[in-house]
């Protein structure tokens, strides 16, 4: 019955950490330049963590509390970045979406935050902290295809298969 009994044990501490997220967690904190990279070239496609675009569109940031003072304004902006800015990425993406992009100070002033069992893409500046919270911390974060990437790209899903190996033979 020792060998049983240990075996369950092993499968019960398995099961704790993937219960309250331990394991996962566990992998994921070896990975913050991948979520880096990859929450940039999200939100250069215009893309919030839903998937869907970034909001407000240039033409519903209107005065008096957004940035344009006509639709017109906001047209010739989005066109403006279209057409002149040098970007260090390629995508489709509406132009009417903001990509939070113009020189790359915004992009630069990102981090990756653990807290307990959450991840979260934070301002390391005033400055970025000042946009992220124009826009709403829902807004950043990785889309599930993204973590998708994290995992069968980045090596984490046979990171997470070696820690149940782990837990359960050694």
């Amino acid at each position: 019955m020792g060998i049983l009994n240990d075996l369950r044990k092993r499968v019960a501490d398995v099961n704790d950490g993937l219960q309250t997220g331990e394991l996962v967690r566990n992998v994921v904190v070896k990975h913050p330049d991948d979520i880096l990279e990859l929450q940039k070239q999200q939100l250069f496609a215009g893309l919030a963590s839903n998937g869907q675009d970034i909001r407000p569109y240039y033409s519903e940031d209107l005065k008096p509390s957004g940035y344009f003072y006509t639709v017109e304004s906001a047209g010739r902006y989005a066109a403006w970045k279209k057409d002149s800015i040098n970007y260090p990425y390629t995508a489709n993406r509406n132009p009417d979406a903001p990509n939070l992009y113009i020189n790359g100070r915004f992009h630069d002033e990102l981090g990756v935050q653990f807290a307990g069992d959450s991840v979260g893409i934070v301002g390391t500046t005033g400055y970025a902290k000042g946009i992220i919270a124009k826009y709403g911390i829902t807004t950043f974060g990785l889309m599930m295809a993204n973590w998708m990437v994290i995992f069968t790209e980045r090596g984490a899903y046979d990171e997470l298969m070696n820690e149940l190996k782990t837990r359960l033979y050694v």
